[in-house]
């Protein structure tokens, strides 16, 4: 405000405010007229003490890590020089600035053009050829708003400067710059190969002003770490096409590197750039604004290890001056995309995520081949796996192979597997290996010596592996060490594997319902079973004399399995019986389905009859049954022979000690539609237990029987109350509701449901048939 006041301010006395001319106002601040008058006279003048502050400005944010509000007092300060015609000190101040400016990197562009002008300007004043060529070479960037009065040939960027007698070279890094040229690097894979070819390319991309002239690059060196040669790319119009790109198109040139040295006057002058090139190319490097040219190389590979190229430094060479531009940082050097060449014109290939500018070379491939055959999605537990194996000789020579397999996965679990073992294979079996075959770990195979093979020769293996009964996921990996004949010494080896997923082919759930057991108990009163000689240990062996109780044991087994698969039997078996009883599993009647076969996701149910006794006749224990579902089963079409899946079955739990009630159901023959409904109350305890028995009347029904009665049990005895109930509905379920309340015990009995009845959540209901 103070040096943009007018000074005639200062003519006027600062005692009275109303001698100040009306254009002023009256601020609570001292006046203009009355500021910069008194620091000049307290020591430095104005230029001085404004430096100063700014100076102290930048200090303060710098501590605080403020980098733009540093930036933003820099230019400050480099604008003051400017104004008081300080060029070196403001060339001083923005050099530095111009290299790290943050608004590069943020897009902040009108900023940026205002430190390139001030930059440019300041350069011309202070005869700085390199700073006016780095300046030149980013305001031909398209992002930075053209000036009409401006040149943007890149050609003249040093007009209006008195030229040195040697041309001045300007040596510009990428990460400090916004270039009017930018260049990428891609392999054509992340993996290749000693000795076999691999693709390349470098693309130039023009971001220069659309009415401005051509840039005309005079040669590129690309630096390369590892296994590949650097090379230099010259620019030669001798092939280049007829016709010019226009804004927007792409061109893609095939350029061929061939050996050479480069003359001592030709090496680059950057010390970013490896000297000693050997292979260089040509092609036309000449960069119209919005275009894109794309350089394909072929290399072949001599070392194994990764590569990388580590630099690309574009040379531009006029008559007046030279220019380096170098990039090294990865992020800058990457390409997402391959273009392709075509008769129809140009195309791109999406390259895998990564560093495009890397790559890793791989030893000579091997040629034997290891084919892992007929491999299925997924494998089932228990399973007897195949996997046959071919190995094919491709390579120019005889060779001798030796193959290894072994099966990575949990090692908790890993199978079983082994080779073919007939008196052949086991003659080929190396003789050290035989010896350790019981030592070794299951997933490690003994090597196995296919022996000479000639050229093109294949040979047939098989690898077996008993699948354990739970899910999981292996890797079987097949490993060949072989030489060749021609080369003895040259160890060679090839691996080939494969993912085995072993899945659970079933999954079953049971029903657990108790039955009517026709068979008579053993009476209490009779003392043929008792033996006060014996002990415990020989009663368990003797004849079961104790209650006896028969269940329905309904499995419901489901195919989890993506295939058709045949069912050969479906068995419970008993693992275990704890507290003193024995068990008897029969298959129900009608047990076997039509169709053997089990659709994938279908599921086939299959009845059996469990029959369980007491050992001693006083034992009340609870018995506790431990089965299990053991299915047979082959796939649809296969000759193998039948598996065995086991299912686990929960525990099952038969009380022996409780009174209980059970009813049954069936259809009379006459009068027809009659039910006859049983209920059987047993009494398995050591006390005379009385019940009182009652039948309440339905409107869906009416029934012959007792409706109200009182019944003595004495222990181990049962008894049958009959009814025949006459439906008055028909196709429904209708429920009668039979209470059998235990004066002794005082509470109510559940009715079980057996053959012919189900239960709900009304009780025990009964279906009545439409057509009864």
């Amino acid at each position: 405000m103070s040096r943009q006041s007018s000074t005639m301010g200062q003519d006027f006395p600062s005692s009275s405010a109303s001698n100040m001319p009306s254009v002023y106002d009256t601020y609570l601040c001292r006046e203009p007229a009355d500021d910069v008058p008194m620091l000049i006279r307290n020591g430095p003048d104005e230029y001085t003490a404004s430096l100063r502050t700014l100076q102290r400005s930048a200090d303060y944010f710098a501590e605080r890590d403020r980098v733009r509000a540093v930036e933003r007092l820099q230019l400050e300060m480099a604008r003051l020089h400017v104004q008081f015609n300080q060029w070196e000190r403001a060339a001083r101040v923005l050099v530095p600035l111009w290299q790290t400016l943050s608004w590069r990197r943020a897009g902040w562009w009108n900023l940026l053009e205002e430190v390139d002008w001030l930059l440019r300007k300041c350069a011309l004043c202070v005869q700085d050829a390199e700073t006016l060529i780095s300046v030149e070479w980013e305001l031909c960037n398209e992002f930075l708003t053209p000036r009409q009065d401006h040149d943007y040939e890149f050609a003249k960027a040093l007009t209006g400067m008195k030229l040195p007698e040697s041309p001045p070279k300007a040596i510009i890094r990428a990460e400090s710059t916004l270039s009017c040229v930018s260049t990428t690097f891609a392999f054509s894979a992340p993996e290749g190969n000693v000795g076999e070819p691999l693709s390349s390319q470098l693309t130039l991309s023009s971001q220069a002003h659309k009415k401005s002239p051509p840039i005309v690059i005079s040669h590129v060196e690309v630096v390369v770490e590892g296994g590949l040669k650097s090379f230099r790319v010259k620019h030669d119009t001798t092939n280049a096409p007829g016709t010019s790109l226009r804004a927007g198109q792409i061109q893609v040139q095939h350029v061929e590197l061939r050996r050479g040295s480069l003359e001592p006057s030709s090496m680059p002058s950057s010390p970013l750039v490896a000297q000693g090139l050997s292979m260089f190319g040509t092609a036309d490097l000449t960069l119209a604004p919005g275009t894109t040219k794309a350089l394909s190389f072929d290399h072949v590979p001599r070392d194994a290890g990764e590569v990388e190229v580590a630099s690309i430094t574009l040379y531009v060479k006029e008559d007046d001056f030279g220019m380096e531009y170098v990039v090294t940082e990865d992020d800058q050097m990457h390409q997402a995309t391959f273009w392709i060449q075509h008769d129809s014109g140009v195309s791109q290939k999406r390259l895998k995520s990564g560093r495009s500018n890397m790559i890793k070379i791989l030893p000579k491939p091997p040629k034997l081949r290891i084919e892992l055959r007929d491999i299925m999605p997924a494998y089932f537990s228990d399973e007897d796996i195949s996997i046959n194996l071919l190995v094919t000789n491709e390579e120019d020579d005889e060779t001798d192979v030796t193959l290894d397999a072994r099966l990575l996965g949990p090692p908790e679990s890993v199978p079983k597997i082994s080779w073919t073992f007939d008196e052949e294979t086991r003659g080929s079996l190396v003789e050290s290996d035989i010896d350790e075959m019981p030592k070794r770990a299951d997933s490690l195979l003994p090597a196995r010596r296919l022996g000479k093979m000639q050229r093109s020769e294949k040979q047939k293996l098989v690898v077996h592996i008993q699948a354990n009964s739970e899910p999981a996921e292996y890797l079987l990996e097949v490993k060949a060490d072989y030489s060749l004949f021609s080369d003895p010494e040259t160890p060679v080896s090839k691996v080939s594997s494969v993912n085995i997923i072993i899945v659970r082919p079933f999954e079953a759930s049971c029903n657990f319902l108790p039955l009517f057991c026709s068979e008579a108990w053993p009476s209490y009163f009779d003392g043929s079973h008792l033996d006060e000689g014996s002990d415990s240990s020989e009663i368990e062996k003797q004849t079961p004399s104790g209650l006896i109780q028969q269940w329905s044991l309904t499995s419901k087994l489901t195919s989890v399995a993506e295939v058709p698969l045949i069912i050969d039997s479906l068995e419970p078996r008993v693992l275990e019986v704890h507290e003193g009883a024995v068990c008897k599993i029969s298959s129900a009647a009608k047990n076997t389905p039509e169709v053997p076969l089990i659709p994938p996701h279908d599921l086939q149910e299959r009845n059996h009859v469990v029959k369980v006794q007491k050992l001693d006749l006083e034992d009340r224990r609870a018995t506790f049954l431990d089965l299990q579902l053991e299915v047979r089963w082959h796939r649809d079409g296969s000759l193998a022979p039948p598996t065995i899946t086991p299912i686990a079955i929960p525990e099952l739990v038969i009380p022996f000690g409780e009174p209980r009630v059970l009813a049954t159901a069936r259809n009379g023959e006459a009068p027809s539609g009659v039910i006859h409904l049983d209920y059987i109350i047993e009494n398995p305890s050591m006390y005379t237990l009385t019940f009182t028995l009652s039948m309440e009347t339905s409107e869906e029904f009416a029934f012959s029987g007792v409706k109200n009665v009182s019944v003595q049990l004495v222990p181990l005895s049962r008894h049958k109350v009959q009814y025949n109930v006459m439906p008055l509905v028909k196709g429904v379920w209708i429920s009668p509701q039979f209470r059998v309340y235990d004066t002794h015990f005082h509470k109510i009995l559940k009715v079980n449901a057996t053959e012919g009845v189900r239960l709900d959540k009304r009780g025990v209901s009964v279906w009545v048939d439409a057509d009864g």
